[in-house]
């Protein structure tokens, strides 16, 4: 295995793009939004995609063979804000390690979704690698968490982007620093555009064991609170109604919450698709040995669009006292690593076939 690294710095980012390497189809180059956020824009054939490396390495934009497969949503660039609603578009946020979701019962107020959507990671770098499956483009850095007594943990994400793929990869490590052990929750965050009609295949079994609707509770009588209560109802008694996008018949305002827990195949993996109505689709795929669950989450209120087919996380949607009650979180022990994979992108309507007949044996296993 080869690898060339480039390291970067916020400076490089300018009002004018400056291109930092590139190699045949394969490309980085960065750039600064009008809002000052630095932006770092890859590709290669097939893909295009836009990494924040200075804000939680958030990967705000992703296009895939001239499609915009990337959350509806009011932003149309990222702010220059760490308070999350105030900066909510990006098709992908890692979310941890200390929490994963909001406070629940029994829980001290953290940030939203932890210490990672907003990380500002001051190493930084993009590179060219060659392997066994060939040549591909990486972003990647590493931030430190500290809190004196309590936490001192290392997370180091890596995309790669390989030549002429329209699937990317993302490789991720996890370190210890402590002298004890390291209890830890994480979750990305992948935020697809819901495309009316698409329905979603997905290798979690169709039953109540492994699918739990969490339902939304807004309180009151509105008519707002009275839609969601009522179809939260009839999601929890038959999650598979959620199964096919129809904004007639569903309501997913303010948003919507399912827990899963996934099969996966001989190779570890658990995989799920939206199969748009052409019949091409977003494809995640995720290792369950560190990550056993997905999310599936639905967002759908006019102003915006966008369904997260599978989370990766090591948990639900509940708060931090929740999860550990229930065991939901990975233990590291004193200077251990641990490394998550997954990968997600566009499959053609030939490969989503494929796809589908490949979870379909998963589920007849």
């Amino acid at each position: 295995m080869e690898f060339t690294r480039v390291n970067f710095r916020p400076s490089f980012f300018t009002d004018r793009p400056i291109e930092l390497l590139r190699d045949g189809e394969l490309a980085a180059t960065a750039f600064r939004y009008e809002t000052g956020v630095a932006g770092l824009k890859v590709q290669n054939k097939y893909c295009s995609m836009v990494v924040l490396p200075y804000m939680g390495q958030q990967i705000w934009f992703a296009e895939f063979c001239g499609k915009n497969l990337t959350q509806k949503s009011i932003f149309d660039m990222p702010q220059a804000t760490t308070k999350f609603g105030d900066n909510y578009g990006a098709l992908l946020l890692h979310c941890g390690l200390n929490n994963i979701n909001g406070p629940g019962e029994g829980d001290e107020p953290y940030p939203m979704h932890g210490e990672l959507p907003f990380a500002n990671y001051p190493e930084t770098y993009a590179g060219i690698g060659r392997d066994e499956k060939g040549t591909y483009l990486a972003v990647g850095g590493t931030f430190v968490y500290r809190n004196s007594q309590e936490y001192h943990w290392a997370y180091s994400p890596e995309l790669r982007l390989y030549e002429g793929s329209t699937l990317a990869e993302m490789h991720i490590e996890i370190e210890n620093r402590r002298n004890a052990p390291l209890d830890y929750l994480f979750m990305c965050h992948m935020n697809w555009l819901a495309v009316e009609g698409s329905h979603i295949v997905y290798s979690a079994p169709h039953d109540k064991e492994h699918i739990q609707v969490s339902p939304t509770e807004l309180g009151g009588d509105s008519p707002r609170a009275v839609a969601i209560r009522e179809y939260g109802k009839r999601l929890a008694e038959d999650p598979t109604i959620g199964d096919v996008l129809d904004s007639k018949t569903q309501v997913y305002d303010p948003e919507m919450c399912v827990n899963m827990r996934y099969k996966a195949d001989e190779a570890g993996w658990a995989h799920a698709m939206q199969v748009m109505p052409d019949g091409d689709a977003c494809y995640v795929g995720f290792r369950t040995r560190e990550l056993p669950y997905a999310l599936r989450w639905y967002c759908r209120t006019g102003d915006e669009d966008a369904i997260g087919i599978a989370l990766p996380t090591t948990g639900t949607n509940h708060g931090t006292a929740y999860q550990r009650a229930h065991g939901h979180y990975n233990t590291l022990q004193p200077h251990e690593k641990d490394h998550l994979r997954f990968n997600f992108g566009y499959l053609n309507a030939a490969d989503a076939a494929h796809m589908a007949q490949h979870i379909e044996h998963i589920l007849e296993r």
